[in-house]
């Protein structure tokens, strides 16, 4: 994949914010003026008094000059800072004279978080905390938070190794708990609320592979709910004709044959471990080099990670995260 890189800008709502502000201060400033400084008097007796003969003329100008001042030096200090975002790292960059600081290497970030206030959704800006080798980094108010925190998901997957957090062993993922790069999975098809064989199922279980493989790869344990309380796969051998671990796993490969494509298989790595007398399925999942698509009931999706949750995207969208994501 060739190197790609963007600007991210800050929403027009900080600009706005700060103009808010100022109209406030002008407001207050003449209030405040008044009360503690006799301005006409130390008008009356400076050389200002034969360049500008009226009071009132006087102080429109010296308010008019302070807030375009304001107004220019707000606008600069929305306008110019930026973020530049490459595969290789994130940079913050002040403009002006002020030197570009580096924030973090793009490879080590391991989860993108979004926040996001009420205001913030209706005008889709917010926040993203990037959170990168046992530390965080915070990028504030931004547009489109959700659709950056895609991209740099995707650029950190692009040529990433496979995932230290994937090869940990099934207990140390449990305790973890859920997370970018960890999904748990009650079962494949065994339905624990209708007590029967429901192969709906296989599509929850197919959809967050596929979306780990569209983002940056990660572990879906099956046989653990999502409170971490280790199941089984014992279950999933009531649906099954060869009712072991050999069966299950021909039927996880017909699924995602059927769901995802033979062709994607080799992204995927099946490893059963034992906890306490039970069986428990691990998908090391590693992230494609081509886009990945969800094929359920005459339906396709296209899925990828956000936080610790799996979610479609639009088609518009999709075309965007693919375009940065797959290109080559």
């Amino acid at each position: 994949m060739t190197q790609r890189e963007f600007i991210v800008r800050k929403t027009p709502f900080v600009f706005l914010k700060r103009v808010a502000y100022i109209t406030f201060f002008f407001a207050v400033l003449p209030l405040v003026a008044v009360l503690w400084i006799d301005l006409r008097t130390e008008y009356a007796a400076s050389p200002l008094a034969t360049a500008v003969p009226s009071f009132s003329l006087f102080i429109l100008l010296i308010l008019g000059l302070l807030q375009f001042l304001i107004v220019v030096i707000s606008f600069a200090t929305w306008y110019f800072p930026t973020y530049l975002v490459n595969r290789d790292v994130v940079m913050y960059r002040p403009g002006l004279i002020s030197p570009d600081r580096r924030l973090v290497e793009t490879p080590q970030i391991t989860g993108v978080d979004t926040r996001q206030g009420a205001l913030a959704r209706r005008f889709d800006y917010g926040s993203l905390v990037l959170s990168a080798a046992g530390d965080s980094v915070t990028i504030k108010d931004i547009h489109s938070p959700g659709e950056v925190a895609q991209t740099l998901l995707s650029l950190a997957a692009s040529d990433s190794a496979p995932s230290m957090l994937q090869r940990l062993p099934a207990r140390e993922l449990i305790a973890q708990g859920e997370n970018n790069q960890a999904e748990f999975k009650a079962s494949l098809l065994w339905d624990y609320r209708r007590e029967a064989v429901n192969k709906d199922l296989y599509e929850p279980v197919m959809k967050n592979i596929a979306a780990f493989m569209n983002t940056a790869g990660g572990a879906l344990l099956i046989g653990v709910s999502d409170d971490g309380q280790v199941l089984g796969i014992e279950r999933d051998y009531a649906g099954l004709p060869k009712k072991n671990v050999d069966g299950w796993e021909n039927a996880f490969n017909m699924a995602f044959n059927q769901m995802i494509g033979a062709e994607m298989h080799h992204n995927v790595e099946l490893e059963f471990e034992e906890i306490d007398g039970a069986v428990v399925c691990v998908a090391l999942v590693q992230p494609s080099q081509i886009p990945c698509y969800l094929n359920f009931k005459g339906k396709e999706e296209f899925y990828i990670r956000t936080g610790n949750s799996s979610q479609p995207l639009s088609v518009s969208k999709a075309t965007r995260y693919i375009q940065t994501r797959f290109t080559v």
